[in-house]
């Protein structure tokens, strides 16, 4: 069973609480006037369908069953007396039947008026998926529509209304819409804490025992946290199967409440009055008695403090995650600070009770309205998932647990309706981070009830970008010039986007001949960096002296859960990689040395010079035969040299006594080879040309 129903702040009869909601509104410049986002039928992880005509919306209520995929929407009619109820079977794009069912007493039970008729008050689905309307015609008992899975009864005869349009409980939630809860296959738990009033109670069966007093958060002379809490959207009342040894059967019902409406007595352990409470009722699940022992005798006792400093508390159960709470906390709450945060506490059933765990944040919320956030809602699906909804400054936000609440995935926005607000918001899981969101909105064109599909991890994934900064030493820069021989150049990437605070997972470094980067001109990879809110480590090293010409590094972000995977611009950044050392083609000779003309890519650098003639020498018949030729290579000069200073500088190279011999034998011209070999970190780089030698001429005294 998953279930999910609305509290709006207040209808028009609560005017007092709700002219406070709608002041806080206006002092935080309206909550609901966000920023306009795309719309929903375009952005990923969302689609939103209209429910019913215009005019035709009020705050609604939801419901799901998994066990057929089925959703259910009502809302309370303006018009006419009665429940809108949309039921909406898996991937449907509208009600079943092409319109919501009007839910009405046809009986007409004794004390309706036409200015008091039914009006939505729960909306739950039982264990084995029977889907439950609970209608609020007064302020002094319930009636009940209900259908077996899949929601046929709804569409059919009388719609599926309970014992003959006779109240099922005298608890009302006209004061506190919302507050039902499945306690069985039959049975509903109702919980109107605006009067202090709990019943057990069977949908099909006569009334449920009349409740003589108050039973439920009593104290003398009166208990704290009397009334609906203030500006939730969910329930304040949940309840799961009692563990062992209680007896099968056995039911753990919690409510919770803030202080708003309490007297202005410090709570116990707390600074002042601001605090939550909440109460537990262990009890056997009968809705047809009130004997000591049933959850009818028990009723709600009085509440205990839940968390000073906290305000706002909603309630989620039905899934494997239990009972679980989300309120506001922090100083400002109390006024002994300022701040203010979003929390989930799960509940730690006993088989006699329990009470609720230490808190797991969600988000800070300190400079947004109502000390954070308003229009609160939780719920479970039918596994581990936990969804938690609100309206701060963003506009409507989601976040997700998958595993009970223990951990929870981070704040995403749900995109809005190109035009309307989305008011009033509730929501089911449906599992595996999917969820439903019903919220009514005038588009313009008058008030309707929508119903928005989404998916928290596609709505969590935001876009990204990676930027890459190159170094070799401590050069950095998108452009590099290095001098072949150089090993140890990296790349460093950092990613930018929405989410970036959030980016975890890896980035992979590679190195390109390809002005494209294609995969089989990489040259260089350059590993797998862990990235830690968005800053990734830097790639190892190049280890291998790169050959003259250019290169170009691009980084792959792998993305997560909230970050999307990307890629660097391939050409962003250029590594220029020029000979080590450059010769000049002409040399001179005093005959005992060759000055030639040497520049060094970075200094100091040493070299060796190695000047070469290749000789060719008369053939023997056989290799005239062949028509090869015989050469002869003589080393003319040689040295090496620490060259200090940039720029070209002018080193004279001993000539050897071959050297002398043969450069005497031309007449002190030769065409001559040159090797300038630089001794690098990346080992010896060689640079080879042509070497025009010519005789110096010295100047006569």
């Amino acid at each position: 069973m998953v279930s999910r129903v609305s509290n709006r702040a207040m209808t028009a009869r609560r005017g007092a609480r709700r002219l406070w909601a709608l002041t806080v509104a206006v002092a935080v410049g309206g909550v609901a006037a966000v920023a306009a986002l795309p719309s929903p039928a375009v952005a990923a992880g969302s689609s939103t369908i209209a429910l019913d005509a215009p005019d035709n919306g009020t705050p609604p209520q939801i419901a799901y069953d998994p066990t057929t995929q089925t959703t259910y929407v009502a809302w309370s009619d303006p018009v006419n007396p009665g429940i809108d109820l949309c039921v909406l079977p898996a991937n449907a794009t509208a009600c079943e039947g092409g319109a919501p069912v009007l839910l009405t007493d046809v009986n007409g039970y004794p004390g309706y008026s036409t200015l008091n008729h039914p009006g939505i008050g729960g909306l739950v689905v039982l264990p084995g998926g029977e889907a439950v309307v609970i209608g609020t015609p007064v302020s002094t008992g319930t009636v009940a529509w209900a259908s077996p899975a899949g929601g046929a009864a709804f569409l059919s005869g009388n719609n599926g209304l309970q014992n003959g349009g006779n109240f099922i409980s005298p608890v009302s939630l006209f004061y506190a819409t919302g507050n039902a809860v499945a306690l069985s296959s039959t049975d509903v738990g109702l919980l109107d804490d605006y009067f202090d009033y709990f019943s057990d109670s069977q949908i099909a069966g006569p009334e449920s025992p009349a409740i003589p007093a108050p039973n439920s958060n009593q104290t003398t002379p009166a208990g704290e946290f009397p009334r609906k809490a203030l500006e939730t959207n969910g329930p304040e009342i949940a309840a799961e199967p009692a563990p062992a040894p209680a007896a099968t059967g056995t039911d753990i019902v919690v409510g919770v409440g803030d202080n708003f409406g309490g007297p202005s007595v410090a709570l116990p352990g707390c600074l002042n009055s601001a605090g939550t409470g909440f109460g537990v009722s262990v009890g056997k699940v009968d809705g047809t008695s009130n004997a000591a022992g049933t959850l009818n005798g028990e009723g709600l006792p009085a509440y205990q403090v839940l968390a000073c400093s906290a305000q706002t508390p909603v309630l989620a159960s039905g899934g494997q995650a239990g009972i679980g709470v989300l309120e506001t906390e922090g100083s400002g709450v109390s006024g002994a600070g300022s701040d203010f945060t979003l929390d989930y506490r799960p509940f730690d059933a006993t088989a006699t009770g329990g009470t609720f765990g230490a808190p797991v944040e969600l988000q800070d919320v300190t400079n947004v309205s109502l000390g954070g956030a308003i229009e609160l809602d939780l719920s479970d699906d039918s596994g581990t998932g936990v969804y938690a909804t609100w309206i701060d400054h963003q506009g409507l936000v989601l976040d997700y647990s998958s595993n009970g609440g223990a951990g929870w995935g981070g704040p995403v926005v749900v995109p809005a309706p190109a035009a309307g607000t989305q008011n009033d918001p509730v929501i089911v899981g449906t599992g595996g981070g999917n969820a439903e969101i019903a919220y009514d909105s005038n588009p313009g064109t008058g008030n309707q009830v929508f119903l928005q599909s989404v998916n928290y991890q596609a709505l969590a994934i935001a876009p990204t970008t990676v930027a890459t900064t190159q170094a070799s030493g401590s050069a950095t820069g998108a452009d590099l010039t290095i001098s072949a021989g150089s090993i140890g150049e990296t790349d460093r990437a950092t990613v930018s986007g929405t989410n970036a605070s959030t980016a975890t997972g890896t980035m992979s470094y590679g190195l390109f001949s390809s002005s494209t980067c294609a995969a089989s001109s990489e040259v260089f990879h350059g590993g797998t960096a862990a990235v830690t809110a968005g800053v990734a480590a830097p790639s190892t090293g190049v280890t291998s002296a790169l050959a003259p010409g250019k290169y170009y590094w691009q980084a792959v972000y792998s993305g997560n859960t909230t970050n999307a995977a990307s890629a660097s611009t391939c050409g962003s950044e250029v590594l220029t990689v020029v000979p080590a050392s450059s010769v000049g083609g002409s040399g001179t000779s005093n005959g005992s040395t060759v000055t030639v003309t040497v520049t060094c890519a970075s200094t100091p650098c040493t070299v060796t010079i190695t000047i070469t003639y290749t000789e060719t020498l008369a053939a023997d018949k056989a290799s005239a035969a062949r028509k090869k030729k015989h050469t002869k290579t003589i080393t003319l000069a040689s040295g090496t040299f620490k060259i200090k200073h940039a720029g070209k500088n002018q080193l004279a190279v001993k000539l050897t006594g071959k050297g002398k011999s043969l450069l005497k034998a031309h007449g002190g011209h030769l065409k001559a080879s040159i090797v300038v070999s630089d001794h690098t970190p990346g080992g010896v780089e060689k640079t080879t040309g042509s070497l025009k030698i010519t005789t110096a001429k010295h100047k006569h005294k």
